[in-house]
């Protein structure tokens, strides 16, 4: 480096550190992200360890949080555990990203702050203020009840961030009718001019519900209560987490995390009646997929953001990823469409193809050993019939997915998506996790799964239906339409910019 760029280097280096104030200087801060960066070297000898799932540069991670976009990037915050690969000790880290796919690192957003009681740092969401600039929230744990809490960015670049003087700015005495139990992961959200913000948590009697307030100043630090927006019909639900409200093709979204898979309805949100009326209702992902959030980049699409469960082995340096970045919209028939971000399309390597067959035996992809690939496969017909992914050379499967009967399996994981002519599904499968689009959209599952070190095998196979009159085969035999199969580049995972 000569002279000239060393001294701009070092200049705008200074500036930034001058604009981040004495957050750098953080003892609590300057341990958390030694532990992380003491943790790497573990975490990136893991063969196993997922290459274009997100994932923090160590250590353990849990939900998305403060999901948005502001100047040119994505934002993604998420739960952190710097201190060890499992849940715990709950941290904000921070990512940004040009295009979905490659990231940089960003220093730790929100540490707890003890000299004012906290301890940990649970989930919320971020939103666009008055003035232009981003806010983030989220539930403070650590006092006699949970408070909501605000944070204001240091700089453009958003690498800093101070939580505001006069936090917090919502308590449970905002309740009149009494506190909210498991009351916590704020989701914002703008309407007819105005700011709203939506609480997870459950009634006294027990009951599952989401609680609504209104901004009542421009800069956010006075909030109203407006009452309960929807609950569960559920006796067995006791509470939402992170429950996202929002608005999408014409129609409004609630997504709720209930202790058991994620769940959405669709339809239509009067807010001065207090009433969000669903006409649609599904589970957002049956597999192993928790706690979601919503942001809406500069194409208008807005994206879905989920944890992913991994169960990594213990001593690994690691646990759980975010699920690819999806893309939501209404479909024909008045349900949620999921697709991947087609940002990954840029991680394919050479495409591998191979024509239609039929599946009296199982059909081996040859030439192909992977275990990160982007794969399309068609089938027809009536059966039981799928992929065997992350095959042996004994042909045992690690993962297989499979439909049978309008149902679509993934591992252990299982949903219904009806029955049709062909059946279209599109696999995204990353070391030891994997998630499937099926029909366009229609369906999406991911889950976790172990494998053998060399099972790197991809076959699809089919069982003949039987007939239901007689016990023989159907007249339609599953078929193999076509098989597509891209093997997966890594995604740039930038450590330049984490530091206390």
């Amino acid at each position: 480096m000569d002279r000239r760029r060393f001294l701009t280097t070092a200049t705008a280096a200074a500036a930034l550190r001058t604009r981040l104030g004495a957050a750098d200087s953080d003892p609590a801060l300057v341990r958390a992200t030694q532990a992380v960066r003491d943790a790497i070297p573990t975490a990136e000898a893991d063969p196993q360890r997922p290459i274009f799932h997100f994932r923090p540069p160590a250590n353990w991670t849990n939900d998305p949080n403060g999901t948005l976009y502001y100047r040119g990037w994505h934002h993604l915050f998420y739960q952190l555990n710097p201190f060890a690969a499992r849940i715990g000790n709950q941290h904000w880290g921070h990512a940004r990203s040009r295009d979905l796919v490659n990231w940089e690192h960003l220093p730790i957003a929100i540490w707890p702050s003890g000299e004012w009681g906290e301890r940990a740092i649970y989930s919320g969401g971020a939103v666009i203020a008055a003035d232009g600039r981003p806010r983030i929230f989220y539930t403070s744990i650590g006092h006699p009840q949970p408070e909501q809490w605000m944070v204001i960015p240091k700089d453009e670049d958003l690498f800093g961030w101070e939580k505001y003087s006069g936090n917090p700015v919502l308590t449970q005495a905002a309740h009149t009718s009494g506190p909210i139990a498991q009351w916590r992961d704020p989701f914002l959200f703008h309407k007819d001019g105005a700011t709203y913000m939506v609480c997870g948590g459950a009634a006294s009697a027990g009951r599952a519900q989401v609680q609504l307030y209104r901004a009542s100043k421009p800069d956010l630090t006075e909030w109203k209560h407006l009452g309960a927006i929807f609950q569960t019909l559920d006796r067995d639900v006791r509470n939402f987490e992170c429950p996202n409200l929002f608005p999408l093709d014409g129609k409004w979204v609630m997504i709720v995390s209930p202790n058991r898979v994620c769940e959405y309805w669709i339809g239509d949100l009067d807010i001065a009646r207090m009433q969000f009326l669903p006409s649609a209702h599904g589970v957002l992902d049956a597999g192993d997929a928790y706690a979601s959030n919503i942001s809406v980049d500069d194409k208008g699409r807005t994206l879905l953001w989920l944890w992913g469960r991994t169960n990594t082995p213990p001593g690994k340096g690691w646990a759980s990823v975010i699920t690819m970045p999806r893309v939501l919209s209404v479909g024909p028939d008045g349900y949620l469409l999921q697709r991947p971000a087609p940002e990954f399309e840029m991680l394919r390597g050479a495409v591998n193809t191979f024509p239609g067959t039929s599946l009296e035996k199982p059909f081996v992809a040859d030439g192909v050993a992977t275990d990160c690939a982007e794969i399309v496969a068609e089938f027809s017909g009536n059966g039981t019939f799928g992929l065997e992914l992350r095959r042996s050379g004994d042909g045992r499967p690690g993962i297989v997915v499979s439909i049978q009967s309008g149902y679509v399996n993934v591992g252990n994981a299982r949903a219904f998506i009806g029955n049709a002519d062909q059946y279209r599904m599109r696999v995204f499968l990353d070391k030891r996790c994997i998630e499937v689009f099926f029909n366009d959209g229609a369906t999406a599952i991911y889950n976790w799964f172990d494998a053998k070190p060399n099972g790197l095998g991809i076959a699809a196979f089919g069982q003949v239906a039987a007939n239901r009159a007689g016990g023989g085969p159907s007249s339609l035999p599953p078929r193999l339409e076509s098989l597509k199969i891209w093997p997966m580049n890594g995604a740039r995972f930038g450590l330049e910019h984490f530091h206390a």
